[in-house]
């Protein structure tokens, strides 16, 4: 409530001073019954100004004020300080002048009647009125003060007059700031007569720069005198040394300068950074007419770093871009104009910067430009100033080659320093722009400089790839110069320098470089290379003056010979050394000749040999036999070797790739063969083909040689010439299916395997068409064969299809007969030629038609025997061949299980033997063994083709035969050595083959499936497991230099995907086997008419279906734990792969990039392609797998390609999840979870939030359905999500800003029906928060009751290892078939999950932590503002209130609830649900026993509460009393009165802390009334000291304008405690007293930190404001009111300046602090040392130029108000 208006309401209106109630004088009573009637006429005078309504009643009032001070003729003012404040009140800016002059009629009356010692003595209590109305006094007013100022004030003791000099030139220097005043002269006049009168200059002109220093407003007064009374300091020498200059100096200088001359350059570099453009020209004209650059008091007497700081001050005011500042600034960097006096200067003006003004302005952009402040503004400010001086070539030009290379180390260092892309990029901007001002030969005479250090190759790097270096100059005499350093260096320090950075920067010069700037090196004007001669011409040509001629030191043509010269001499000696870098030398070489136009021919004899010198002996790196290699192609197509060169290099080079094939990792697979085919493509002839063969001829005794050749052709079948390498080495590799001993064998049939599944079988196709259709025979039209026919030729090709064809997989036989021959026009012709055109057009046809036509040849009855014998060949071998394309070789046999047993054995035996290729015939009889013993033909799995959904229902029928058949099983040994084949590290090249042979044996297994299940899958993950990280350590290896012998040991890609192939098969195999299990549980085959004892016999073993349902669910549960592993472990590839993919995992090794991303990509296909197959098996469990591993990996990504991107097939079974969990009742036995995984309700319902929240906002129409129904089931069965529903409220959160931001959305029906669900879900969250969930229903369905062994529903107990009776004997008997750790599951152990009674209930936390995530979606969710109203009802009354209104407030307002108190109070017209609650909370008195941490967002609250709303201040102001209202109280008040009154003052003081800057300004006046009235009623000490805070939360709160009417009451009230204080024993005062004192000493402090102007006047009353409080006089002064308490406490005063205060710098952030700190005061030395070091501090704080720390001063008001 506002309180009411007093009856004089006019005085609060207009006055803005406090009024101080009349005071007893003591003097009154000591004197006679005239004084005695004179005083009381003053008082009752002065009794007057309580009644002042308008600005008239202060004349009139003044008058009788006046009246009554004439009615008696004394030499002592009674009521001296109430008078002195009356007229200081009658002063103010917001009087009329007419009031004005009446109160300086008082003043002069006064100090005519007062002595003029009495005067002195009292200045103190008179002249703060007058120092401000100079400021602001009109034209008609300013005589009448200047008269009273130059007749009574300016005749006291230059003693008293020193105290009040800075106040004084303060108060007068307004009145001269306009030169066309009246008063212009008369107030110059009284300020030199001032000066005069006190007869020190030193001391005038130190406490003049002070007046500069610290008050802006008085700049320009400051600037008018300075030209008028500054002496001119340009005559004191330059040459002499400190002391003796000081010495010769004249007085009228000297004092300039003395004690030191730190203020002056402070002062002027204060006035040339002034915001107005008139300040900055006035002192920039002083510099150049008084203070000359060249002149000994600023090159001999002025510290380094402060002229400095002057040369910035000084060049800064080019910033503003004005042309009469920059013109003065030229004149005084560049020196005087000549003059009549001076004709002839000494100096030019480039000499006179370089002597008097370079170092300094260099130094100070040099520390300007390492600051570290992380604004962009601060950053790009020296940027800009360089970018201005260079408009003078003089200046920019001398200093642009020394900050050049700062500007850009400072631009690199910002880039990790910015808080943003957008800070960066602003300061880019500007240094951008400073840098193409540079010149370019100033640029690259420091590039030049940089390309010889070993150190900075990395900011020349950074200069070219950030700023702009492509200026025709630049790229074509610059660049190429230094190129050819950069080559020329890396040859000299080739130990020292960073290679990768050196190739980058290379590569990057190259790349800028034109062709147009090189020239073909037949043209070269040198032919020998000299190194140093070389570098000394470009050293000599960057370091010319600007008068010698720009020439380049090279020609065009010379500067190719010398960049292929000396990168020659640098391949050769890498080559040579095997050095890393070799390969990236030799690569720029290739990019240099393809740069150089017309470069046809080139040879380098050191080259050359350097190349040669590449043989398969030594172990080179691959990155350098990669560059190597694309360098001989150069040479060889620039005609740079000969034909011997070219042969020997050619083998060498393959060779040495062929190496590299064969590493079974892949790394360097993709490289190499490119490699390769760019070698073909220069060469254009068969060389590579042959040193192919060779290589592949001469390793059929190495398997090595078969997986080269296989890489190389996985990779080159893409190339449209691919015959031309792959040929000969093709037919070379299927010579060894001959071979049934040869190693190389089992990898050819391996590739064969392979060529299916990489869809390339028709290149291998093609080839032999192509060869078969070179043979001359067919060619002709008669069917006769003659002796010069090679049949041998035809034959072999023969062998070699049928070969391919019975040795092959079937996918062969079947690619035979769907791959299309490819048919060019010229083959069209030869076919129809030959007549082979007509019929099917694919491979099978043709070869067909081949034999067809074949069996037609015939030969002449005189041929040879030989011919005879030939003849006789080929057919039985196209016969053959026919007979493999038709027919099947399958049989049946009786069983030989001997055979098994010793097979398995030595299968056994022969693991650990390093003999794995045996291992591969062994498993081939051993197959075929099994086969006769357990199956029949039908049971061939490897008829599955290997991109179709596998499908083994019917093969795993196959083993079963007759009713009286005995079922037989593999032994357990089987088993055994299949587990420790697939773990042998060393079985990794056959590991395709051990995994071929477990799917093949599968059907064989199908009775004891479920029970070897879980062994070989944890085999199969482990074995992957390990594969997946040894290859990922592979590829992440930073070194490129990895040689056979190491990669070879590592694991191999072809391993891991037979790993991942095999397991592929088992779980879908298993859970093929699982559906059919329980598809006959579900239908089993009984008679259709049972009869009498079928039914009886029905009823007896019905008893034993809880075992088999049990049984079932065992089987199920070992399934899922399988497919959880196998998610996991897929998941884990997959997410592997798309890292890489998005690049968020990088190779080190870029050398193996190609293959890195190759071999990742097609992990990560295959590990996408069994989750996919899993997923639709079972996708509900699947996806709680996924939704667990969710837990510390995201999955969503990969939940998006699993289900196409469609979430409608993806959310009902996340809420299936749930419903299993909670309420089972609404899904179908086959719809819910079996709850294999630990996945809880509130999890389920978090990734449910942030699957939905990752969705994109238009899928929200297709699964809006499936939401609606959850959030309504929910809404219908409280009881059982009353645990969750904190998380359903985040969520339908999230639906509601989804559908918002839609046209789907538009739909009000569909909102109207989200707003009601979602108002009673809030209903029942905040009516229960504390309740637990009601007890689910029991329900029939599959849960871990059943399989932890309970009772079932007829009372049987289900024990777990019943269901596993089937194989325990097998699993006990074989350690390894033992569940592991992973597998621990399998125990069953756990709680039941449909018991609600054990869910957890939802605390206050939880809910205010998803209300902190709904309020501010309120309006999204509800639409309707009356629904919103209505939810922040519900919220507030059963959240926010209870909170607040707590007997436990504070800490019954925890972090989350306050978090939903400010969110609620930012949603708009909803006032009414938390204002009051925040009312009654503010009031509270426990309200400032808050914790620090919650204090911000309290703050945000407050401020909030107090925004629009014009009474609240008011009504804080009213609740603060100025009376008792206790009446048996006499006199003073009570206690709990005095405790009411200090927090209604905090709660005023935090009130304005949390408004804005000036936003109570409204309220100032009526604040500062209730404070002038708290003070003045004989408050406690505890009272004022609160006040004292409540004036300092006002001071930082209101902008200086508006604080005038405060400071007479604060200095008045500051003066009366220290005052105080002098009169009582300190040492013995009271608690309440001393933190009095000391809450005014921090008021004190807190306003010399801010320092502001109008206070500035009345600093001479507390502190030393002079040079004496650093360099104190020897006579004795007057003391101030701080420095007299220090000496009577016995301290001595501190005239050292703090450390950091000493000196000013350009970068440092010294900031203005305030002394004391801390909430309460620990003892009166605290005290005493803030006295004796205040004037010290607050002179170090103008003298350092230091920044007020508005933060320290915050913190502390909020300390003191929450103590």
């Amino acid at each position: 409530m506002a309180p009411s208006a007093p009856s004089s309401s006019i005085l609060h209106t207009i006055s803005p001073l406090p009024f101080i109630l009349s005071k007893s004088d003591d003097t009154v009573r000591k004197k006679d019954p005239k004084f005695k009637r004179y005083a009381a006429n003053l008082d009752r005078a002065l009794a007057l100004f309580e009644s002042v309504e308008e600005w008239a009643d202060y004349i009139s009032f003044l008058g009788k004020l006046l009246r009554a001070l004439q009615s008696h003729n004394a030499d002592h003012v009674p009521y001296a300080p109430i008078i002195a404040n009356r007229l200081a009140q009658s002063l103010q800016p917001d009087l009329p002048s007419g009031v004005h002059q009446k109160a300086l009629e008082l003043y002069g009356y006064i100090f005519s009647m007062l002595k003029r010692e009495t005067l002195a003595q009292e200045l103190n209590i008179w002249i703060p009125g007058l120092l401000p109305l100079m400021a602001y006094a009109s034209i008609n007013v300013k005589p009448h003060l200047l008269h009273i100022l130059g007749t009574y004030i300016l005749p006291l003791e230059p003693a008293s007059l020193r105290p009040i000099l800075r106040a004084l030139l303060l108060a007068l220097l307004p009145g001269i700031d306009d030169e066309t005043s009246e008063s212009f002269n008369a107030t110059l006049t009284l300020i030199d007569s001032f000066r005069a009168h006190i007869g020190d200059d030193e001391y005038f002109w130190q406490c003049f720069f002070l007046v500069v220093l610290g008050s802006s407003d008085r700049r320009l007064g400051a600037v008018v005198y300075a030209s008028r009374r500054f002496p001119a300091i340009n005559s004191i020498p330059n040459d002499k040394p400190k002391d003796s200059l000081l010495e010769a100096l004249p007085l009228e200088l000297k004092s300039i300068v003395s004690p030191e001359p730190g203020l002056l350059v402070r002062a002027l570099g204060k006035g040339l950074a002034d915001e107005q453009v008139l300040v900055q020209r006035g002192f920039l004209e002083l510099l150049v007419r008084s203070v000359q650059l060249h002149n000994g008091a600023l090159q001999c007497l002025v510290p380094a770093d402060d002229l400095t700081l002057l040369m910035i001050s000084a060049s800064s005011v080019v910033l503003r871009r004005d042309m009469s500042l920059n013109r003065r600034l030229w004149t005084w960097l560049l020196g005087p104009e000549p003059t009549s006096d001076n004709p002839t200067p000494t100096f030019n003006k480039s000499d006179y910067f370089k002597k008097y003004g370079k170092d300094s302005l260099v130094n100070g952009l040099l520390a300007l430009i390492s600051s570290t402040a992380p604004d962009p503004i601060t950053r790009a400010r020296p940027y800009r100033i360089a970018l201005s001086l260079m408009d003078r070539w003089e200046v920019g030009g001398v200093i642009v080659p020394d900050i050049l290379l700062s500007v850009v180390r400072s631009v690199r260092r910002y880039k990790s320093e910015a808080p943003s892309e957008k800070a960066y990029q602003e300061v880019l901007k500007s240094a951008s722009s400073f840098f193409d001002g540079v010149e370019a030969s100033n640029i690259w005479s420091d590039g030049f400089n940089l390309a010889c250090s070993e150190q900075d190759l990395d900011l020349l790097l950074f200069i070219l790839k950030t700023f702009n270096v492509r200026e025709e100059e630049m790229i074509i005499v610059h660049l190429p110069l230094v190129l050819v350093t950069l080559f020329i260096v890396r040859s000299k320090h080739v130990e020292h320098l960073d290679g990768k950075v050196w190739h980058e920067v290379a590569s990057e010069l190259l790349d800028i470089i034109p062709s147009r700037a090189l020239l073909p090196t037949a043209k070269s004007e040198i032919s020998v290379f000299e190194p140093e001669s070389v570098l000394n011409k470009i050293e000599l040509f960057y370091q010319r003056t600007p008068d010698d001629p720009s020439t380049p030191p090279f020609l065009p043509a010379t500067i190719s010979w010398l960049l292929l010269t000396s990168t020659a001499e640098l391949v050769t000696t890498s080559l040579l050394d095997l050095d890393p870098c070799a390969g990236d030398v030799c690569i720029l070489t290739v990019t240099l000749l393809a740069k150089i136009p017309g470069e046809v021919t080139w040879r380098n004899d050191h080259l050359v040999k350097a190349l040669l010198s590449l043989k398969p002996d030594k172990q080179v790196p691959f990155n350098v036999l990669y560059g190597a290699t694309r360098l001989l192609g150069t040479v060889i197509e620039r005609n740079g070797m000969t034909r011997q060169e070219i042969d020997i290099s050619i083998r060498n080079f393959t060779e040495l790739h062929w190496g590299y094939l064969s590493i079974p990792t892949g790394k360097f697979h993709v490289e190499s063969v490119t490699s390769l085919w760019d070698l073909q493509s220069k060469c254009k002839d068969h060389k590579i083909e042959a040193a192919i063969s060779n290589l592949v001829a001469d390793g059929h005794a190495n398997p090595n040689a078969g997986y080269a050749f296989i890489n190389l052709w996985a990779h080159s079948v893409d190339y449209a010439n691919f015959e031309a390498i792959l040929t000969r080495p093709l037919l070379l590799m299927l010579d060894s299916l001959e071979d049934k001993y040869s190693p190389l064998r089992s990898v050819s049939l391996a590739w064969l395997d392979m060529l299916g599944a990489t869809l390339t079988t028709n290149r291998l196709y093609a080839i032999l068409v192509s060869r078969i259709l070179k043979l001359p025979f067919l060619r002709r039209k008669e069917y006769s064969f003659g002796e010069d026919d090679d049949l041998e030729l035809f034959l072999y090709y023969l062998k070699i299809l049928t070969n391919i064809l019975d040795m092959g997989p079937p996918s062969l036989n079947a690619a035979l007969a769907t791959d299309m021959i490819s048919v060019d026009a010229s083959r069209s012709n030869l076919l129809q030629h030959i007549g082979l055109e007509d019929g099917d057009p694919s491979y099978r046809g043709f070869f067909i038609r081949v034999i067809l036509q074949t069996l037609k040849y015939d030969i002449p009855q005189e041929s040879s025997a030989q011919l005879h014998e030939s003849l006789s060949k080929v057919l039985r071998g196209a016969l053959q061949l026919l007979d493999v394309m038709l027919t099947d070789n399958g049989r049946h046999r009786e069983p030989e299980l001997h055979i098994e047993q010793a097979l398995t054995a030595r299968l056994s035996s022969n693991l650990h033997k390093n003999d794995i290729y045996t291992q591969t015939l062994i498993l081939d009889v051993l197959f075929r063994t099994l086969k006769v013993n357990y199956g029949t033909s039908s049971t061939d799995n490897s008829q599955i083709p290997n991109d179709s959904v596998i499908k083994l229902r019917e093969s795993i029928d196959a083993p079963r035969q007759s009713d009286t058949a005995l079922q037989r099983s593999p032994t357990s040994s089987l088993i055994q050595c299949i587990i420790e084949g697939l773990s042998t590290d060393e079985n990794e090249p056959v590991m395709d083959s051990w995994v071929k042979f477990l799917i093949d044996i599968l059907p064989f297994f199908s009775d004891v499936l479920f029970q070897i299940l879980i062994p070989i899958v944890e085999c199969f993950c482990t074995q992957i497991k390990k594969t997946f990280e040894e290859l990922r350590s592979v590829y992440g290896s930073a070194s490129s230099s990895s040689f056979l012998s190491e990669e070879s040991a590592g694991a191999s890609e072809s391993g891991l995907f037979a790993l991942m192939h095999g397991l592929e098969h088992l779980m879908v195999a298993a859970h093929e086997k699982l559906l059919e299990d329980e598809t006959k549980s579900t239908n089993p085959k009984t008679p259709s008419e049972p009869g009498f004892f079928g039914t009886v016999i029905s009823g007896v073993f019905s008893l034993e279906s809880p075992q088999a349902r049990s049984a079932a669910a065992n089987n199920r549960l070992t399934v899922l734990l399988c497919f959880q592993d196998c998610i996991k472990i897929c998941h884990a590839i997959w997410l592997w792969g798309e890292e890489i993919a998005k690049g968020v995992k990088a190779d080190h090794d870029s050398a193996s990039n190609e293959s890195y991303l190759y071999i990742s990509s097609r992990m990560k296909y295959r590990a996408r392609r069994i989750l996919e197959r899993l997923y639709l098996s079972e996708t509900l469990e699947s996806l709680e797998t996924l939704i667990d591993i969710h837990r510390s990996n995201t999955v969503f990504r990969l939940l998006h390609v699993l289900d196409g991107s469609r979430p409608k097939l993806t959310l009902p079974y996340i809420m299936n999840a749930i419903y299993s969990r909670v309420n089972p009742v609404l899904l179908e036995s086959s719809q819910r979870s079996t709850l294999t995984t630990d996945l809880t309700e509130p999890q389920l319902i978090e990734f449910l939030v942030d699957y939905v929240k990752s969705l994109e906002n238009d899928a929200i129409e297709e699964i809006w359905f499936d939401c609606m129904t959850f959030v309504k089931d929910v809404a219908g069965n409280i009881g059982l999500y009353r645990h969750v529903l904190p998380s359903v409220l985040i969520f339908i959160a999230i639906l509601g800003s989804k559908v918002d931001s839609t046209n789907f959305g538009e739909q009000r029906r569909l909102r109207k029906e989200l707003a009601d669900v979602f108002l009673r879900l809030l209903n029942s969250s905040v009516a229960s928060r504390q309740v637990s969930g009601v007890n689910a229903p029991e329900v029939a369905s599959l849960s871990l009751a059943e399989e932890k062994g309970e009772s079932t529903a007829d009372g049987t107990q289900t024990p777990v290892s019943s269901a596993m009776s089937t194989a325990s004997t097998l699993v006990a008997s074989v350690p390894s078939l033992r569940p592991q750790s992973s597998f621990s599951q399998l125990g069953l152990a756990g709680n039941d999950r449909n018991d609600n009674s054990s869910r957890p209930k939802v605390s206050q936390e939880e809910l205010c932590r998803a209300l902190a995530i709904v309020v501010p979606n309120l309006q999204k969710i509800l639409l309707e503002s009356d629904r919103v109203a209505v939810a922040c009802t519900v919220i507030g009354a059963s959240v926010i209130t209870p909170a607040l209104r707590s007997k436990t407030f504070p800490t019954s307002v925890s972090g989350p609830v306050l978090e939903v108190l400010y969110y609620l109070s930012r949603v708009p017209s909803t006032q009414k649900s938390w204002k009051p609650s925040v009312t009654d909370a503010y009031y509270d008195n426990k309200f400032f026993s808050i914790s620090e941490t919650q204090l911000p967002r309290w703050r945000d609250v407050i401020r909030q509460w107090l925004t629009n709303d014009k009474e609240r201040i008011p009504d804080l102001i009213s609740r603060v009393s100025t009376h008792s209202s206790n009446t048996n109280v006499l006199f003073g008040w009570s206690d709990q009165e005095s405790v009411a009154r200090r927090l209604n003052l905090r709660r005023i003081a935090f009130a304005y802390m949390c408004g804005e800057t000036d936003q109570f300004m409204n309220n100032l006046k009526e604040t500062l009334v209730k404070l002038s009235e708290l003070v003045s009623s004989n408050v406690v000490e505890s009272i004022r000291s609160d006040v004292f805070l409540c004036l300092r939360a006002i001071i930082l709160r209101t902008s200086p304008v508006h604080l005038p009417p405060f400071w007479t009451f604060i200095y008045t009230e500051l003066v009366s405690v220290f005052v105080q204080l002098q009169n009582d024993d300190i040492n013995g005062l009271q608690k309440e007293a001393l933190q009095n004192v000391f809450a005014a000493s921090k008021l004190l402090d807190a306003i010399l930190v801010l320092g502001p102007e109008e206070f500035q006047l009345h600093y001479w009353l507390f502190i030393k404001d002079t040079v004496e409080a650093v360099f104190p006089r020897a006579e004795a002064s007057p003391l101030p009111l701080v420095d007299r308490l220090s000496f009577l406490m016995g301290v001595p005063m501190s005239t050292e300046l703090p450390a950091e205060m000493a000196t000013s710098s350009l970068t440092a952030q010294v900031k203005r602090k305030p002394i004391l700190t801390g909430r309460q005061v620990e003892n009166v030395e605290q005290v005493k040392a803030f006295f004796s070091h205040l004037s010290a501090t607050s002179y170090g704080r103008d003298y350092s130029l230091a920044k007020v720390d508005y933060e320290s001063l915050e913190a502390d008001v909020y300390g003191d108000i929450f103590a």
